[in-house]
C-alpha cells in the first residue's frame, strides 16, 4: 500500500520515505480512520435530524452516546496521526541531514572551492525543511481521497439526484488543481535558489564583519543584502500568489456546487423527495467532501514544493560525484615507516589549469623537505596530492613504496599530521580540538601531545585547563597559542609524516620562537614536508625543492644549492639583502 502511495513522488524521494515506513504507516492508518469517521458523521446527523423532525426524543439519548463514542475514538486516531507523522517527518529530516553531511565530507576539495558555504548551508536548512513536507503530502493523499470517497457514497445514499448535479463541477476543480501544481513547482524552485543566495551572502558577511568594518563598507554590504533579500522576497511572493490562488478558487468552485444544491433542494423538497434530515446530512457531508478536495489540491501543491527541494538537494550535493574513492581492496601497511615519494607526477585541475609537470622527489624517514617558489608554483598542490585530496593526472604518489591509491584513505591520512598556516580551531574545549585528529585519545595522550607542542604552560594557566571553551575559530587564544594547539592536534595521532604550511609566518617574534622550538623537537625521526614562505626557514630543511609554474627548477640541500649559485642562491641572497627574491623567479 505504501509503495503505491509513494508512486507519485520522484523515485529518490520514494526510497527515502520508505525508510521511515513504520511511523508513516501507523500515522496514515490513524489518518484514514479519522477521515472515515468524519465522513460518516453525516449519516449520524441525518438520524438526529430525523428523530427531531419525527419527535422521537427517546432515540436522541442513544444517538448522543453514539456521537460521544465516535468522537472519543476519533480523538485517539487524530492523536496517533499527529504523533506518528511528526515522528516520521522528524526522522526523515534527521536522516537526510546526516546523509548530506556525510556526503559533503566525502566530496573533493574542488567542490568547496567552487561553492559558497552559505549556499551549502541553505540546502541543509531551507531545502531539507521543505523536503520534510513530503510527510504532509502523504497524509493528504490518504485523508483527501477517503473524505471524498466515503462522502460521495454517503450523499449518493441520501439523494442521488443532488449528487449527480454536484459532480458536474468536479472536472473543473481537478483541472485547476493540476494546472496550479505545475506552476507551483517552478515558483518553489525559484524560492529555494534565492534563499540559498541570501543565506550564502549573509554567512560570508557575518564571517567577514571585521573586514567590512575596517573598510567602512557597512552601507554597501547592507545594500547588497537588501538586493538579495528583495530577490528572495519577490520569489516568495510569486509562490505565495500560487498558494493564495488555489484554496479560494477551490472554495469558489465548491460554492458553485453548493448553489446548485440549494436550488435543487427547493425543487426536491417541493416534490416531497427531500426532508430536513437528508438536507442537513447532505450539506454537512458535502462540506466534508469539499475539504477533502482541498486536501487533494494541497497534495499537488506540496508535492511540487518537495520535488523542487529534492532537485536542489540532489543537484547541489547528493549527485556530485566523489572523485576520490577507495578501491574495494584498499589496504593498510602493517609497519609504516614514512617514506614519501613523488614519481613523475603531473596534475591539472578540472578546469584544465596545469599545476604540476613531471615532478619527482623522495623524502626518507627522518628527513625534511622545504617547498620553495612563488605563488602558483605548485607548492599547495603537492600538499593536496600528498593528502590525496586529488589524484595525479599522471605519475604516482608513493608511501613506503606503495601507490597511495591502493591504501585505505582513512588509515593513510592518519599517518600524516597537518599544521596549516592559517590555524582553524572549532568551537569547543581545548581537549576536544586536540582530539579531533584522534577521538579515542586518552587524557595521557592528549597531555603528551600538548606538552610536545609547548602548549601545556598556557593551558594550565587557564581556569578550567583542558576544558576551557575556545569559542568559534578559537577566538579566545592568541595566534601563537592557537598554533601550538594545532601542533598538538597533529601530534596526538603520532604521525609518521608531518605536513607544515609555514606554521610560524603569521606570528609575532615571541610566539614564533615558541612554535619553532616545538617544531624543532617533533621533526626528528619523522618525515617532514613543509611549505616555506621564508627562505631562512627553508634553509633549516634537509632538502629544498625549488618550483616555478609547476616544474622543478632545483633540488638539493641548502649547501648544495648555494654552491651551485643558481636560482635558489640568487633568490636567497636577494632575500637576505632585503629584496623580494621569491618574486624574481
Amino acid at each position: 500500500m505504501l509503495k503505491r502511495l509513494l508512486h507519485g513522488f520522484d523515485p529518490r524521494i520514494s526510497a527515502e520515505l520508505y525508510e521511515q515506513r513504520r511511523p508513516i504507516v501507523a500515522g496514515l492508518l490513524c489518518s484514514a480512520a479519522s477521515a472515515a469517521l468524519i465522513s460518516l458523521t453525516g449519516v449520524l446527523l441525518k438520524f438526529i435530524l430525523d428523530s427531531i423532525e419525527n419527535k422521537q426524543y427517546d432515540a436522541l439519548g442513544i444517538l448522543s452516546l453514539v456521537v460521544l463514542g465516535m468522537f472519543t475514538v476519533k480523538y485517539f486516531f487524530t492523536r496517533g496521526q499527529s504523533y506518528f507523522l511528526t515522528e516520521a517527518a522528524t526522522r526523515l529530516t534527521n536522516t537526510m541531514r546526516r546523509k548530506l553531511f556525510a556526503k559533503l565530507l566525502r566530496l573533493p576539495i574542488s567542490y568547496f572551492n567552487e561553492k559558497r558555504a552559505g549556499g551549502i548551508q541553505s540546502v541543509l536548512t531551507n531545502d531539507v525543511g521543505v523536503y520534510q513536507s513530503a510527510i504532509t503530502a502523504l497524509r493528504d493523499s490518504i485523508d483527501g481521497p477517503i473524505r471524498v470517497g466515503v462522502g460521495l457514497a454517503v450523499i449518493i445514499g441520501i439523494q442521488y439526484k443532488l449528487t449527480l448535479a454536484t459532480m458536474l463541477v468536479m472536472p473543473v476543480m481537478v483541472w485547476f488543481i493540476q494546472k496550479n501544481a505545475r506552476k507551483m513547482k517552478v515558483a518553489q524552485a525559484d524560492v529555494q535558489n534565492d534563499l540559498g543566495g541570501l543565506t550564502a551572502f549573509m554567512q560570508e558577511s557575518l564571517q567577514g564583519t571585521r573586514i567590512i568594518k575596517a573598510f567602512g563598507a557597512e552601507g554597501a554590504s547592507v545594500d547588497r543584502f537588501s538586493e538579495y533579500s528583495e530577490k528572495a522576497l519577490q520569489s516568495q511572493l510569486r509562490a505565495a500568489r500560487r498558494v493564495a490562488t488555489l484554496k479560494p478558487m477551490v472554495e469558489l468552485i465548491g460554492a458553485v456546487a453548493l448553489a446548485i444544491v440549494v436550488f435543487l433542494c427547493g425543487r426536491l423538497a417541493q416534490n416531497g423527495e427531500l426532508n430536513v434530515g437528508q438536507l442537513g446530512a447532505f450539506v454537512f457531508t458535502l462540506d466534508t467532501i469539499n475539504k477533502g478536495i482541498q486536501s487533494i489540491g494541497s497534495l499537488k501543491q506540496t508535492k511540487a514544493q518537495v520535488q523542487a527541494a529534492s532537485e536542489r538537494i540532489h543537484q547541489e550535493i547528493l549527485d556530485i560525484p566523489e572523485v576520490i574513492t577507495d578501491r574495494a581492496d584498499a589496504k593498510s601497511l602493517p609497519a609504516p615507516q614514512g617514506l614519501v615519494e613523488f614519481r613523475n607526477v603531473s596534475f591539472a585541475y578540472p578546469d584544465g589549469t596545469e599545476a604540476l609537470q613531471n615532478v619527482s622527489f623522495c623524502i626518507r624517514p627522518g628527513e625534511s623537505m622545504a617547498l620553495v617558489g612563488p605563488s602558483g608554483a605548485g607548492k599547495s598542490t603537492i600538499a593536496d596530492l600528498l593528502l590525496r585530496f586529488y589524484d595525479p593526472t599522471s605519475g604516482q604518489v608513493l608511501y613506503d613504496g606503495v601507490d597511495i591509491r591502493e591504501l585505505n584513505s582513512e588509515w593513510y591520512r592518519a599517518q600524516i599530521g597537518v599544521v596549516p598556516q592559517q590555524t582553524f580551531l572549532f568551537a569547543g574545549t581545548i581537549s576536544e580540538n586536540i582530539r579531533l585528529a584522534h577521538p579515542r585519545a586518552t587524557e595521557a595522550e592528549v597531555g603528551e601531545a600538548s606538552s610536545a607542542a609547548h602548549a601545556t604552560g598556557f593551558i594550565e594557566e587557564m581556569p578550567t585547563g583542558m576544558l576551557t571553551q575556545l569559542g568559534e575559530r578559537g577566538v579566545r587564544l592568541s595566534g601563537g597559542q592557537a598554533q601550538r594547539i594545532a601542533i598538538a592536534r597533529a601530534l596526538v595521532r603520532k604521525p609518521r609524516v608531518l605536513l607544515l604550511d609555514e606554521a610560524t609566518s603569521n606570528l609575532d617574534s615571541v610566539s614564533e620562537k615558541a612554535v619553532q622550538e616545538a617544531l624543532d623537537e617533533i621533526m626528528p625521526g619523522r618525515t617532514t614536508l613543509y611549505i616555506a614562505h621564508r627562505l631562512t626557514t627553508a634553509a633549516r630543511a634537509t632538502k629544498i625543492l625549488l618550483l616555478k609554474k609547476g616544474e622543478i627548477l632545483e633540488q638539493g640541500s641548502y649547501r648544495e644549492l648555494m654552491e651551485q649559485n643558481g636560482a635558489f642562491a640568487k633568490m636567497y641572497q636577494a632575500f637576505v639583502a632585503g629584496g623580494l627574491g621569491d618574486e624574481s623567479l
